[in-house]
């Protein structure tokens, strides 16, 4: 992950939309994921692991991303997060967890993952703020795990 970062009040629904899918999405938490796993570089069969699909499927998704605005990506070396690219997945990973916490919290319901991760990323900003203020969640706008196994919500299900 490069160092150059965004502020977290920076990132938007509106930003997120323009600038990665719902599924892109997913592979940008998957890289940040295995990022924090002590990989410098993410090979592109270890992000397929990571999410279980093939590595045709990271392979396209990275050459979507373009090099440079989210990802760096060198063939044969690996992927990398740039500092843009790394708040994005934290702040979906953030969105996930204040959306399956809520429900867990609140109206005592079991959302899956994949389910509390659709939401979370299509749920208005506003509306989204309001909830982490309601069940008062620790992070402010992106997900502050500094490890895989500080967070469940660094798993986003597969993509």
């Amino acid at each position: 992950m490069t160092q150059d970062r965004m502020d977290p009040t920076d990132v938007s629904l509106t930003a997120l939309s323009r600038s990665v899918t719902r599924t892109g999405g997913k592979y940008l938490c998957g890289l940040l994921r295995c990022s924090l796993a002590d990989r410098e570089q993410v090979a592109t069969g270890d992000l397929a692991d990571d999410l279980d699909v093939s590595r045709a499927s990271v392979t396209e998704m990275v050459e979507k991303f373009g090099d440079g605005d989210l990802v760096d990506h060198e063939h044969y070396k690996g992927t990398t997060l740039t500092g843009k690219g790394e708040v994005l997945a934290r702040h979906l990973l953030w969105r996930r967890c204040v959306t399956e916490q809520f429900f867990e919290r609140e109206l005592a319901l079991d959302v899956d993952v994949e389910t509390a991760y659709r939401i979370g990323f299509e749920f208005p900003d506003a509306g989204l703020n309001r909830l982490a203020e309601r069940i008062d969640h620790p992070c402010d706008r992106t997900c502050r795990a500094t490890e895989p196994d500080e967070c469940a919500q660094l798993t986003v299900g597969s993509a």
